[in-house]
């Protein structure tokens, strides 16, 4: 019988933290029959971690939405900034 490998999740979490830190997102793949979705879960050792499952198509859109908003979000900070130097 041969074997192969696959990787199916890779930890994401604060550098000089534990794989396993309260902040830690673990990226994964589940397949449920109908295709692939990428599934992100925080607290992965909690009883009852929160996950968001996205279809690989809706990924992208996801992340320019989050790209746009934090733009956004960049942009404001900088043109209410009264700190500014003159």
């Amino acid at each position: 019988m041969k074997y192969i490998q696959t990787i199916k999740s890779i930890m994401v979490y604060p550098e000089g933290t534990p794989w396993f830190h309260e902040l830690a997102t673990e990226v994964s793949l589940e397949d449920e029959g109908s295709g692939y979705y990428v599934v992100l879960t925080q607290c992965p050792d909690s009883p009852e971690p929160a996950q968001v499952r996205l279809d690989p198509e809706e990924l992208d859109a996801v992340y320019a939405a989050a790209k746009q908003l934090l733009t956004q979000h960049n942009n404001d900070n900088l043109s209410t900034n009264t700190n500014k130097s003159v």
